[in-house]
C-alpha cells in the first residue's frame, strides 16, 4: 500500500513538473515563435526562434506520457485522462490541469503529503 502512495505522489510530482514546462512553451510558441515566423520575410527566422518549436514538440510528448503516467496512477476515467492529455495544447490549459490534479490529488489523499 505505501509503495502505491509512493507511486501516485511521484507521478503528480512529475506531472505538476511537465504541466509547468509544457505550458511555459506553449506560450513561448503562441506568443514568440508564431508571430515572428507568420511576419518573417521568406520564412527567414533564426535558429534560437526556431528551436522553441523543436522544444515545445518534444516537451509535449514528455507531458502526454507523464499525464497518461499520472492518470493510470490515480485511475482516472477515460474522458478525465483525454481531458488531461488535450491540456497541453492550449498556452493556459496545462497551468489549470496542474492546479486540478493537485486539488483531485488532496481530495483523494485526505491533503496530506502534497508534493510541491
Amino acid at each position: 500500500m505505501n509503495f502505491l502512495k509512493f507511486n501516485r505522489e511521484g507521478a503528480l510530482a512529475r506531472f505538476r513538473l511537465m504541466a509547468n514546462i509544457a505550458g511555459v512553451m506553449s506560450l513561448l510558441l503562441w506568443l514568440v515563435y508564431l508571430p515572428i515566423k507568420l511576419t518573417a520575410v521568406n520564412d527567414n527566422v533564426a535558429t534560437p526562434i526556431r528551436l522553441i518549436a523543436v522544444v515545445h514538440g518534444f516537451m509535449y510528448m514528455v507531458y502526454v506520457l507523464t499525464a497518461f503516467n499520472y492518470s493510470l496512477s490515480v485511475r482516472k476515467p477515460f474522458f478525465s485522462m483525454l481531458g488531461y492529455l488535450a491540456a497541453g495544447t492550449l498556452p493556459i490549459a496545462s497551468f489549470v490541469a496542474d492546479r486540478r490534479a493537485r486539488a483531485e490529488y488532496a481530495a483523494l489523499t485526505g491533503g496530506s503529503n502534497l508534493p510541491e
